[in-house]
Parts: C-alpha cells; sequence; structure tokens
C-alpha cells in the first residue's frame, strides 16, 4: 500500500500526550467537547497514519491481520460506557490500537494490541481469555505432542526476553478428561488464555517515524505466538 505524505505516519507529538494527559485530569464532557478538533487533530489523525502503516506491516508477518483506522474498529473509542464501571468518566484518558483476526471485532478475538497512555506504552499480543469453543481448540493442540511442542518452544524463546510478559496459569486443575505425561503441557493446559506483554515508559521514537519500526520488532518477536493461535486454535474454531 502506498501512501500520500500528508497520511504518512511521522510519529505522535507532545501535544498528543499532552491532551491524553489534560483529558485524564478534566475527565468531563463540558472540557472534551470544547476541545473535540484538538482530539481529531492531535490524537486520531497520527493514529489513522499509524495504523494503516502498521496494519501493512503486519500482513508480512500475519497474513490475514484486520486493521481498519476508524473509531470501534483500530482505533478504540474515546467514549466509556459507564454502565459497565465503578466511577463516572466518561472518556477513556488512553490511545487505543487494535489489530485482530477475522471478520468480526470482538473481545475474543486474538490479535495485537497498543495503548498509549500519558505515562507509559503498552503493548500484547495472542488472546486474554478464551472464549469456550476456543478454549477447547486450545486444549486439543496442547495435548498434541507436536503442537503443543511447538508452543511450548515458542514461549520459552519469548521468555529468554524479561521484558516481556507472559500470562499466568489460571486454572488449578488439569480438566477433566484430558490425559497428558508431560509436566510441561500439563501446566500449558491450565491456561485459560495466551497472551505477552510488555509496558515501558514512553519511548523517544513515539514521537519520530521511528516508532513503527519499534513497536513492529516487538510485535514479531510475538508473531509466532500469535500465528501458532491462528493455525491451530482459531483455524479449528472456523471450521
Amino acid at each position: 500500500m502506498s501512501l500520500k505524505k500528508d497520511n504518512r505516519f511521522e510519529g505522535f507529538s507532545a501535544e498528543t500526550v499532552f491532551f491524553l494527559k489534560n483529558l485524564r485530569e478534566n475527565n468531563n464532557r463540558e472540557w472534551f467537547l470544547a476541545r473535540k478538533k484538538d482530539y481529531s487533530k492531535k490524537v486520531l489523525l497520527p493514529a489513522s497514519a499509524f495504523v494503516l502503516e502498521m496494519g501493512s506491516m503486519l500482513q508480512k508477518i500475519s497474513p490475514g491481520i484486520q486493521a481498519e483506522p476508524r473509531v470501534n474498529r483500530s482505533i478504540s473509542r474515546i467514549y466509556q460506557d459507564t454502565r459497565f464501571t465503578n466511577h463516572q468518566n466518561p472518556y477513556l484518558p488512553y490511545l487505543g490500537l487494535w489489530f485482530w483476526h477475522g471478520p468480526r471485532r470482538t473481545k475474543e478475538s486474538p490479535g495485537y494490541y497498543l495503548e498509549l497512555k500519558p505515562e507509559n506504552l503498552f503493548l500484547s499480543a495472542g488472546v486474554k481469555v478464551f472464549s469456550r469453543k476456543a478454549l477447547r481448540c486450545f486444549r486439543k493442540a496442547v495435548i498434541n505432542l507436536g503442537s503443543g511442542e511447538e508452543l511450548l518452544s515458542i514461549m520459552e524463546q519469548i521468555q529468554e526476553n524479561q521484558c516481556y510478559q507472559l500470562n499466568k496459569i489460571y486454572y488449578k486443575n488439569i480438566p477433566e478428561g484430558y490425559h497428558i505425561n508431560s509436566d510441561q503441557l500439563k501446566d500449558l493446559i491450565r491456561f485459560n488464555g495466551l497472551l505477552v506483554s510488555r509496558e515501558m515508559t514512553l519511548p523517544p521514537e513515539l514521537y519520530t517515524r521511528d516508532f513503527l519500526k519499534l513497536v513492529f520488532t516487538i510485535y514479531k518477536d510475538w508473531s509466532p505466538l500469535y500465528n501458532w493461535l491462528i493455525k491451530y486454535v482459531y483455524s479449528k474454531e472456523e471450521e
């Protein structure tokens, strides 16, 4: 995909971070509506450019990944549904970007995620919690010696980087009906999701085009985990 110069991602600006910081401190409708144009220019515009270019880059390592530079697609909506929160802040004081697998964008879709807050950056890949069907497919893949050992190898390689965090085992016991000889696979089958993440202070690359390279390099490290999920869990789920 070729991009016009005006649509090229040239980094987020200090104004992007400043806007999010001010939104957190002034989380009310009056403040936001008075600065809605600033939100579009300082947050949405560079976010859209980032999604376009990162989406094309991700296709090289995870073909079929979905990237749509629109709110409620790859760009998370800033409006918060206060019906499901313990507080009444109407806006989310961060920028969330999501690249997902499959035709439907859901919380249960595997994908690559980026969250930009005023003080830090959070990246992740995989899926936080499996759907019931995906969980069954995951367990079948784990007890298969070939795919199970492949996943163990991928996870071991990821854990060589101490900055990368894998989610923890969730279930106390091996689920009924599954018989596993390998102690490592016995641990693996007790996961209820598979997610790798990294949190960092805002890097200097954030403000330049080099931010694309920084994020892509991390996502590339994680792509074997994401691609394993697509091959052994979500391709089976869709059958």
